[in-house]
């Protein structure tokens, strides 16, 4: 192995490190897998361009080739502009670190390889390793100025680690490479190198701020730098768990209301559903008011909620359900088709942090006196997003939901059903188990384990609501939380998830919370809120009493709950493929030289100097010092260390390249051959050492090489 195949393995060693920082920003591990199959075949590439005595620009050139495995091992890419709309929408909505995407695992693999081919420039082609080090360093420094709540410092040490093997490399080879007149001069060069890495350094540090500017940010309890202690929201679902079970319960808002029950505080909605579970959707923002003279449902109540933020730095505003009237700064506006109120501006991300403010909203008599009078639920008018399901879904999900509602007469009674059954000791609240609402993790909840949390009811209840016909969606918000004197305290743990079903414009969404109210503190206040007067809750009637809860059949589940992007074991296969290419690809190329090489042709004296070639190689592999001179002389020199008639066909095979080359005397094929043979098997013989193995996969005759003096 030469110098420049070790430093082309450094980089991708050290870009591999790089990459490391990046799992901050997603929950996919797959990227490594693919860009590590598209550097082990760039590697393979440059290594085979350069042993044929390609230059360094047509060996970049070549080291480009390996974007069109991707289609290959990603089927989504034959359809790229697909899949890089999706991927633009799935960024757009999810928040750091992202959930498993093949579009941008595909981005950050490519990306990763990007970095390896800029880095295999600077180091062959440029001969200027210091400058690796803003290149290796910025996925960390995207990571450390776009989340840096969440960026451990410590992932500076893979980059930083990676960016001493490339310049350790890289003097070792210099420093094999130098005469003895030279050595001085590399303590010169290490400094040199040191002020390119400082300089570029500041460069790298620049332009991640430009990079890191539509990156994800992922919400957290970590300190803030404008205050500490603060709990960080994005996408609020993904923090769910890890509030529910947090270790140290912080106090975030505390309220007063004319409601005696207390509020469910209402953060975001997620009305799109797909295999990767309920997640947020474009959102349209308007201004405020909210609304002028709201309608009334006959029976409900106005209410009034006084809130204070403490330490809750969130873009969304804790808001009870339905609200009517609140009066807040010009930085916040509401989404009509979900009523939250989210702010703008560059500070959105904290603009809640304390906060003081008073909301009117509606509470209407409990759903268990009027909901069963609803016979249809109508359409949402969202164009049935709140009524899609993935073609994946299991069968046996609608089976269930048509089991546990078989004996509700209207659509109000089936929901009660579905709620009544998830609420039943048919399941089991528990916190260990994999968070989300994906496929796989709903599966395991209503068909499989039955345990889960708070994500999972919610997410039960929509999934079945939808199979009956009900639109349905996922909010994210805090439980009501403690009385304490004459105000209620939320804390971190009140985090929650619950379901909102729709009831047809006159009656609008409602509140229902599928998770038993004695696994999230007590009982669960009453509390249910319409968009719009309903002409079914003018007279309360009594919900006639459900048919008992329904067992599902069993169904023997996938008890893998992470999903596995189709394309990964390709990848892996393509990582290891190149890696044997690496290792294999020397003693490949040898071997077709030597076929072509001892290949009959009609240009008689291109076979001569070709079987020549090949009696030199052959030589070189096994350690021997090919001498200077005529070919006579190279057979004088050799023939002492052959057997006789080795020795006697050399000598031969020399005068007949010199017949060749000066009289143009044409030679019989088969003698050629026959000599070359001889020969051949005499160096092997001669020059047998303990380590032919190495020679035979990395044949010495492929590197460069200097005559003997």
């Amino acid at each position: 192995m030469n110098g420049t195949e070790r430093i082309s393995i450094a980089g991708l060693a050290a870009t591999l490190a790089a990459g490391v920082p990046m799992f901050t920003v997603t929950q996919d591990r797959s990227y490594l897998f693919l860009g590590l199959a598209l550097m082990a075949a760039s590697v393979a590439i440059g290594a085979v361009i350069r042993r044929v005595g390609g230059g360094e620009i047509t060996t970049r050139l070549a080291q480009v080739l390996p974007v069109l495995l991707l289609p290959w091992l990603v089927p989504a890419l034959r359809n790229p502009w697909k899949l890089a709309g999706e991927t633009i929408d799935f960024v757009q909505q999810a928040f750091a670190p992202m959930p498993y995407q093949e579009g941008f695992a595909v981005f950050t693999a490519t990306m990763l390889w990007v970095v390896f081919l800029v880095v295999e420039t600077l180091t062959n082609g440029l001969r200027s390793p210091g400058w690796t080090f803003p290149v290796l360093v910025m996925p960390y420094a995207v990571c450390a100025l776009a989340i840096y709540t969440e960026t451990n410092p410590f992932l500076f040490a893979f980059p930083a680690i990676g960016f001493i093997a490339v310049l350790a490399t890289s003097v070792r080879n210099d420093a094999l490479a130098a005469l003895p007149e030279a050595q001085a001069n590399l303590p010169h060069w290490r400094t040199g190198v040191t002020r390119a890495a400082a300089t570029a350094g500041g460069l790298a540090l620049v332009a991640s701020v430009l990079l890191s500017v539509p990156i994800a940010e992922r919400s957290a309890n970590a300190a803030n730098p404008s205050g500490s202690g603060a709990v960080l929201l994005g996408d609020p679902s993904l923090d769910l768990i890890r509030n529910v079970t947090a270790a140290a319960d912080q106090k975030v808002i505390s309220y007063t209301t004319t409601d005696s029950g207390g509020q469910y505080l209402r953060l975001a909605a997620l009305p799109a559903f797909d295999d990767r579970g309920f997640h947020l959707t474009r959102t349209e923002l308007i201004q405020l008011p909210l609304r002028d003279n709201p309608p009334r449902v006959v029976g409900a109540t106005s209410v009034n909620t006084s809130v204070k933020v403490d330490n809750l730095a969130s873009e969304y505003l804790p808001m009870p359900w339905v609200p009517t009237r609140a009066e807040l700064a010009d930085n916040w506006r509401y989404d009509p088709a979900t009523m939250a109120v989210v702010a703008i501006g560059d500070n959105r991300r904290g603009a809640s942090r304390n906060l003081e403010y008073t909301v009117t909203s509606q509470r209407v008599p409990d759903v268990e006196n009027w909901l069963p009078a609803v016979a249809d639920a109508g359409g949402a008018n969202d164009n049935g997003m709140t009524l899609d399901l993935p073609d994946e879904i299991s069968p046996a999900i609608r089976q269930l939901a048509e089991q546990v509602t078989a004996g509700s007469s209207t659509t109000g009674a089936k929901a009660l059903a579905l709620r009544d059954f998830l609420r039943s000791d048919a399941f089991t609240y528990s916190t260990t188990v994999t968070p989300g609402t994906t496929l796989q993790t709903l599966d395991d909840f209503l068909l499989g384990s039955r345990l889960g949390y708070c994500e999972q009811y919610a997410g039960g209840m929509a999934v079945m609501a939808r199979m009956v016909g009900i639109p349905s969606r996922v909010v994210i918000g805090f439980l009501p939380g403690k009385k304490v004197t004459q105000h209620w305290e939320i804390t971190t743990r009140n985090m929650h998830a619950w379901t909102e079903l729709y009831f047809g414009d006159d009656i609008g969404w409602v509140l229902m919370d599928a998770t038993p109210p004695a696994a999230v503190g007590g009982p669960t206040p009453s509390v249910s809120a319409t968009a719009r007067p309903s002409s079914a809750s003018a007279e309360p009637t009594v919900r006639q009493p459900t048919a008992a809860p329904v067992e599902a059949p069993p169904v023997p589940l996938n008890p893998t709950s992470v999903e596995t992007p189709a394309w990964i074991l390709p990848s892996v296969a393509g990582g290891l493929a190149g890696l044997l290419l690496v290792g294999a690809g020397p003693l490949l190329l040898r071997r077709g030289l030597r076929w072509r090489r001892l290949a009959i042709r009609p240009d008689q004296q291109r076979m001569v100097e070709d079987a020549w070639a090949e009696v030199r190689a052959v030589a070189v592999d096994r350690g021997a010092d090919w001498p200077k001179g005529s070919t006579r002389q190279v057979a004088a020199a050799l023939a002492p260390e052959l057997d006789e008639r080795a020795a006697r066909q050399l000598t031969d095979l020399a005068v007949l390249v010199e017949r060749s080359r000066y009289s143009g005397e044409e030679v019989p094929a088969g003698e050629l051959a026959m000599a070359v043979g001889i020969v051949t098997g005499a160096f092997e013989r001669r020059w047998e050492r303990p380590t032919a193995w190495v020679r035979r996969w990395w044949p010495r005759s492929l590197w460069p090489q200097r005559p003997s003096s």
